[in-house]
């Protein structure tokens, strides 16, 4: 990358800054990807069109850190990345997914019970505050707001470009895939490679109280003489290789995206799981912004076609943090009283506890439980998502809050460090521009 990268990214901050500074009421901004999954009601509100702000600007081989604009895909991202021999410390498993989006909101995946979530592996911020200011943040600059951006998602300003970290990786990965019947060995075993890890990826699947499987995934770089890396991106389903094998080889571009094919197991909402509908559809088109324009597309059709083939449902979509020694319990109330299958694990440690608005203890290993379906319900709307929130509570937990919310304001406040954020969003947002967390995350503004 070059200094004109430098120059090109500052030229289209300062036109938007200007966008910020001369408009005027409520703000919210025009992009064209989005990966949260709770419902917004319409409003009037100035359009800040962020579109453009999707560049790479610098890939810096010896500090292993990577500067991007807030906009760009962890596609993109990774696509810079992997022909250096390197990739970010945690990709998130979507291509969608947007690297300032992972900053303001939660991000995971498997190499996160070494490195923590997203924003634990940030080193610096720029933030556009509502005047029109952009704020460069670290642990030692502007650290207050470093600390409470995350889980902010958007109500005290935009990640216009964020630095974060990266590791080296290899063009393979070998995985070894090892089956549990007891939520208490699987536990027992996650806990143990946290404490002494001797893999670089882990996560595991729940597919019923009495089959697990736990994968571990291994940088290799040379592929023995016999082997060849399997293919998971067309007709072959990447979940359902995890019963059916004991070990398999990925290249590293397919691991990092092994999941979006499938959105994990959630094409089966579209149809995309038949044989013939993948046929149909390629495999450039089999992948989570697929899935993504087609649910939000059926909600604007006049006869929502999802909710006339599956009548009287409730979309159940959410991620929750549950302390390990809590998690066999939280997983046997899950199934009793919410019942969604698969359900994803994903173990993390907390390498810090000073983020304020998602505050986890150093302390323990986290588990993160990844669960996306709707329910057949008779009862009121929010039903199964609130018994969730009980459950999360319950356990000792905390909840993302890219999906529904249905917690009373006493309660949402316990849970996100109310002080901590009116003191930054007096300090980002007096004129309350941007919707607040609360109105964003529960009441849909």
């Amino acid at each position: 990358m070059s200094k004109a990268a430098w120059h090109e990214y500052r030229t289209r901050l300062a036109a938007l800054s200007k966008a910020l500074s001369e408009s005027s009421g409520q703000v919210r901004l025009r992009k064209a990807t989005s990966n949260l999954f709770r419902p917004r009601e319409a409003g009037s509100r100035t359009e800040l069109d962020v579109s453009s702000l999707n560049h790479v600007i610098e890939i810096d081989t010896q500090a292993r850190v990577a500067d991007v604009e807030g906009m760009t895909t962890y596609a993109d991202l990774v696509e810079a990345a992997l022909p250096c021999g390197l990739a970010p410390a945690v990709v998130p498993e979507l291509k969608s997914i947007t690297v300032g989006g992972a900053a303001t909101g939660i991000g995971i995946e498997s190499s996160s019970f070494r490195y923590g979530l997203v924003h634990d592996t940030v080193e610096e911020l720029d933030v556009l505050v509502a005047d029109g200011r952009v704020l460069t943040c670290s642990r030692d600059h502007n650290s207050r707001l470093f600390y409470g951006f995350p889980n902010s998602y958007g109500s005290l300003g935009y990640a216009t470009r964020v630095r974060l970290r990266l590791i080296p990786v290899t063009p393979h990965v070998r995985l070894e895939h090892a089956t549990f019947d007891d939520p208490e060995k699987l536990f027992a075993a996650i806990a143990s490679e946290c404490a002494r890890p001797t893999c670089d990826y882990l996560d595991g699947v729940c597919f019923s109280p009495r089959e697990f499987v736990l994968t571990r995934a291994y940088f290799v770089d040379v592929l023995p003489a016999d082997s060849d890396a399997s293919d998971y991106t067309w007709m072959r389903q990447y979940w359902r290789s995890l019963r059916q094998r004991h070990e398999d080889i990925l290249t590293i571009h397919d691991y990092l995206w092994r999941w979006d094919t499938d959105w994990f197991w959630c094409s089966k909402n579209v149809g995309a799981h038949l044989a013939p509908v993948r046929l149909l559809l390629g495999a450039s088109r089999l992948s989570s912004v697929t899935y993504q324009k087609i649910m939000r597309a059926s909600r604007r059709w006049p006869l929502n076609l999802l909710q006339w083939v599956r009548p009287r449902t409730e979309s159940v979509i959410q991620d929750v943090d549950i302390p390990i020694a809590n998690a066999a319990d939280f997983l046997a109330d899950f199934d009793a009283q919410i019942g969604i299958r698969p359900v994803w694990i994903c173990p993390l440690i907390v390498p810090e506890s000073r983020f304020s608005l998602f505050s986890l203890q150093t302390d323990t290993t986290y588990i993160n439980f990844g669960f996306w379906d709707m329910i057949r319900s008779a009862e009121p709307d929010g039903y199964y998502n609130a018994r969730v929130e009980g459950l999360v509570a319950r356990h000792e937990g905390k909840k993302s809050l890219y999906s529904r919310s249905t917690y009373d304001q006493e309660t949402f406040w316990q849970n996100y460090d109310r002080a901590a954020y009116k003191a930054l969003k007096s300090e980002c947002d007096p004129g309350g521009r941007f919707p607040g967390l609360y109105e964003k995350a529960v009441q849909r503004q």
